[in-house]
């Protein structure tokens, strides 16, 4: 134990013997590192950065209409439900879409923004990779997405960011539009070739109806009788004869074909509703705001691991110098 505690002390002693033998070098050394650091970090080599970010919640809701329309034997879509995991890849996709990416690239003009050179073959491999640099999107712990925006002009990022939020709304609506355009009008052709069939059979019904069939009354007989006499009565006993069965049927089919009318007319009112609709797809937690502070280059760390980096490393070698020269002395002793 005694033997391992001077072993301890010993090692201090020369530890602390290098350091102090050293300690000018590595001072000016140190204090070097920092000063090139600091001037390396300074917006002179290094534009800054600020951030800003939005923040939003998905809308678990597709179709509008759904949460108002419903049957009994149906259950309603809460409009105000927010996303799940799912849903949050679905808008993760809409934030990598091409047409979103363009739409912001033109809306502010970003190849002139990022100073990208237009003669350049590849333009604009430069400048979707700068997009993806400069401008995130990610998915929370807690199933919102947030929209992150780096640029050397704060108000800038804070106007990508919203402009974004807007965007991702409005790209989601341009690829629901075309189906519910088409759902609405199968829907109108079919809620009206109905219409048209019931009125037909309404018709016929009341060109049965002038004629004197009167069925589903009790003592039809009776009721003739009292207003015609027995040639009238005869009369309208061959009308129920040839045309009751024929009102009978029509009956049942006009209150069968109503009731498909009424689903046709509650479908037709929901795709009306799902091409019309202007409610917003997303719940915006927070728009984003210019950020008061820079968020890269953060100088006092880059000057910190610059100086413990540099005195490390002057350390390594001045150990590997004072062992190669005590190397090269023994080998002249011998």
């Amino acid at each position: 134990m005694s033997k391992k505690k001077n072993q301890y002390s010993f090692d201090f002693v020369e530890v602390f013997a290098f350091f102090y033998k050293w300690r000018i070098h590595l001072l000016i050394v140190s204090i070097v590192s920092a000063v090139v650091s600091a001037i390396i970090s300074s917006p002179i080599f290094i534009t800054p950065q600020y951030k800003s970010t939005a923040l939003f919640f998905p809308s678990t809701t597709n179709s509008i209409a759904s949460s108002l329309f419903y049957t009994i034997k149906e259950k309603a879509k809460d409009p105000l439900k927010f996303g799940d995991e799912e849903i949050d890849e679905q808008y993760m996709q809409i934030l990598e879409s091409g047409d979103l990416k363009s739409n912001v690239i033109n809306h502010f003009k970003l190849m002139d923004h990022y100073k990208i050179d237009s003669a350049r073959g590849d333009k604009y491999t430069a400048l979707y990779r700068k997009y993806e640099e400069n401008i995130k999107a990610r998915r929370t712990n807690y199933n919102s997405i947030e929209i992150a925006v780096y640029d050397n002009d704060p108000k800038i990022a804070a106007d990508i960011a919203n402009y974004v939020l807007v965007m991702v709304d409005t790209v989601k609506k341009q690829i629901q539009a075309p189906v519910a355009r088409q759902i609405f009008t199968i829907v109108e052709e079919q809620y009206k070739n109905k219409l048209a069939y019931v009125d037909s059979i309404k018709s016929r019904m009341k060109s049965l109806g002038v004629k004197g069939v009167y069925i589903g009354i009790k003592g039809v007989y009776g009721s003739l009788q009292s207003r015609g006499g027995a040639d009238q009565t005869g009369s309208s006993k061959n009308n129920v004869s040839e045309n009751g069965a024929e009102y009978i049927a029509l009956e049942e089919e006009l209150n069968f074909e109503v009731e498909q009318l009424s689903n046709l007319k509650l479908k037709y009112d929901q795709s009306k509703v799902d091409l019309d609709a202007k409610l917003s797809n997303i719940f915006i937690i927070n728009y984003a705001s210019p950020s008061e502070g820079k968020a890269y280059p953060i100088r006092s760390v880059i000057v910190l691991i610059s100086v413990i980096s540099t005195f490390v490393l002057a350390c390594l070698l001045i150990v590997f110098i004072e062992k190669f020269s005590q190397f090269k002395k023994a080998l002249a002793g011998n």
